[in-house]
């Protein structure tokens, strides 16, 4: 069998979902195109940027998909097998992931743009909401730190990986420096595009069309442009002939770099850099999904070849480095389900953009299914897999797995990789950055300070952990917080579930299909913080190391901090059920 009726019974199911359910969610949460959104209400030419529904949609989409639909499926489906992970990311993007965004999106757009934490604040106490505001803050550290050195890894890598061409095995040099100069010009043609569109007023399609093709040609010449440049005497993009010590010395200065472009980018205007970059980066994951459904429909009628499933469908309840099944799929499978971080971008970038609340159900619910579907893409590029194959790199099994479908529509494989690695580092550039600004928000939010000035200062704060622990520790540690982040991120989800539900109770509005998601999602998480506190607890013991240290003391601090906000959740809950409802709707926002 091929992954072909895999792949097409799985996009069924989600365009299905989308014209029912996303309907249904819709209505219960009572969209009204009539009103006016704070995007329209508040326009600044900064922060409050009305815009259509594509070019939101391009930057949401981008925002929510970066390296975890990719990465959470294939790490995944190699643990427990393709099924299990197929499983998880149908019915947890339709019925808990679709709910918690578009919940989040329209909750903020009702609270005149006021991000989540602020929703939370006027349905608990004090001190659950600064409770919930730091935890939602050391969650985007996490992700700052840990999708920085993913690209910063990706921008020093050199390695042979074994490809298909013609039903023979070849050897392909992946080489970061190609990858940095594609990204570079990714940023660029971004601001560039943003300039034409402020100032010469030219449609924004036209200049997506020219921005593409520039793109496309940097791409098949990327390796011949790195080579020129380290030649002129660019050392960072000259790669050859560097030992393992030499490349994680690359590395190291890749992450400062990352961090000074995540600092520049979270305090221009939206226009300069995130939205044209938004819809730049939409454009690579719609022709990654274009290519993969067209090489699927082309290669997928036969049973041989690149395309046959090969993967074992279930692997165990238990995978070979001791994880469980549950609660370790759910934390694994972030992105392309169900994951806090949507909360954090549709109710801090996102809900400042939207020019109509009609647009919630395609840039909330939609965007959450099309997510769904990349990352259906990425665990159909285990699916063909040999069984007993490693997984060394996600990105680049990611990488050769897109370059597979795009040979099928007669691409050559070299251009294929090479735009596989592109779109992998657009994803991620465009969650760090997002990321980055949001933390701006929340830091702002909690001490208080306004205006560019506050901003700057927010900015190095958030910034400045990452910074110093990616300074001083070994290139690639990151892995070791990697299952905190991921559990920390969906405690953010359930944590999110529970403050919507219990606004749309508030509100006088239907609660329970947000509630139902937010107790599974918080016995899940719950359960892998526990496991992870005595495993960084075991570890601890027998090593006195300091990332099992950091990870304790972290770990028992969300566990706690989750718990508090669960149980206040819970007191706010029954104590409408005896207020009555409130249509709490006049939050001001602060951002």
């Amino acid at each position: 069998m091929t992954i072909l009726p895999i792949v097409a019974i799985s996009a069924i199911i989600l365009m299905v979902a989308y014209r029912t359910y996303g309907n249904i969610i819709c209505r219960w949460l009572g969209i009204d195109d009539k009103r006016v959104t704070p995007a329209v209400e508040f326009q600044d030419g900064n922060d409050f940027v009305p815009a259509p529904a594509p070019v939101v949609l391009g930057g949401h989409f981008t925002a929510i998909a970066a390296a975890g639909p990719v990465v959470g499926p294939i790490v995944a489906g190699y643990l427990f097998g393709w099924v299990p992970a197929l499983l998880w990311i149908l019915l947890g993007a339709i019925f808990i992931g679709g709910v918690h965004d578009s919940g989040a999106l329209f909750a903020s757009i009702r609270n005149k743009a006021a991000s989540i934490t602020q929703v939370v604040r006027e349905q608990m106490s004090r001190p659950a909401y600064l409770t919930f505001l730091i935890f939602v803050w050391v969650c985007l550290v996490y992700v700052v730190i840990a999708f920085a050195d993913i690209t910063a890894g990706a921008f020093s890598r050199l390695e042979q990986v074994p490809i298909t061409v013609g039903g023979e095995i070849k050897q392909f040099a992946i080489n970061g420096g190609a990858v940095v100069v594609g990204s570079s010009a990714y940023l660029l043609l971004s601001v560039l595009m943003g300039l034409a569109m402020r100032y010469a007023r030219i449609h924004w399609f036209a200049l997506l069309s020219a921005a593409v093709v520039l793109l496309g040609v940097v791409i098949w010449k990327s390796d011949a442009i790195a080579a020129a440049l380290a030649g002129w005497g660019v050392p960072l993009l000259d790669l050859s002939g560097r030992t393992a010590e030499q490349l994680g010395s690359t590395r190291k200065l890749w992450d400062q770099l990352l961090l000074i472009y995540c600092f520049i980018a979270s305090v221009v205007p939206m226009w300069l850099l995130l939205q044209p970059r938004g819809v730049i980066g939409a454009t690579f994951l719609y022709a990654a999904l274009f290519f993969s459904v067209v090489g699927t429909l082309i290669g997928g009628w036969s049973s041989e070849g690149s395309l046959a499933v090969q993967w074992p469908a279930f692997v165990g309840f238990t995978s070979a480095n001791g994880q469980l099944l549950f609660p370790f799929l759910f934390i694994t499978i972030a992105c392309g389900a169900c994951s806090g971080f949507h909360s954090i971008v549709a109710s801090g970038t996102t809900c400042k953009q939207i020019r109509s609340e009609k647009d919630v159900r395609s840039v909330g619910y939609g965007a959450m299914l099309l997510e769904a579907m990349v990352a259906v893409f990425a665990l159909s590029c285990v699916m063909v897999m040999a069984p007993g194959a490693k997984v060394t790199s996600p990105e680049v099994v990611y990488a050769r797995g897109l370059g597979n479908f795009m040979q099928f529509c007669g691409i050559p494989i070299e251009f294929a990789i090479g735009f596989g690695l592109l779109a992998f580092s657009s994803f991620v550039f465009d969650t760090m950055d997002v990321c980055t600004r949001l933390g701006r928000y929340v830091m702002q939010e909690f001490i208080g300070v306004k205006g560019l000035a506050g901003g700057i200062v927010a900015t190095i704060l958030t910034l400045a952990g990452p910074a110093l622990y990616l300074w001083a520790s070994p290139p690639g540690s990151f892995m070791q917080f990697w299952i905190l982040f991921g559990t920390s991120n969906q405690l953010l989800a359930a944590l999110t579930l529970v403050g919507v539900a219990v606004w749309l109770k508030y509100s006088g509005r239907r609660a329970m299909f947000a509630a139902i998601p937010a107790l599974f999602m918080v016995a899940t998480t719950s359960t892998a913080l526990v496991i992870n506190v005595m495993q960084f607890y075991r570890q601890y013991d027998e090593t006195e190391a300091l990332a099992p240290a950091l990870n304790l003391a972290i770990a028992s601090m969300l566990l706690a901090m989750s718990a508090y906000v669960v149980v206040d959740a819970a007191r706010a809950w029954f104590a409408g059920d005896r207020q009555g409802p409130a249509a709490v709707e006049t939050v001001p926002a602060s951002n």
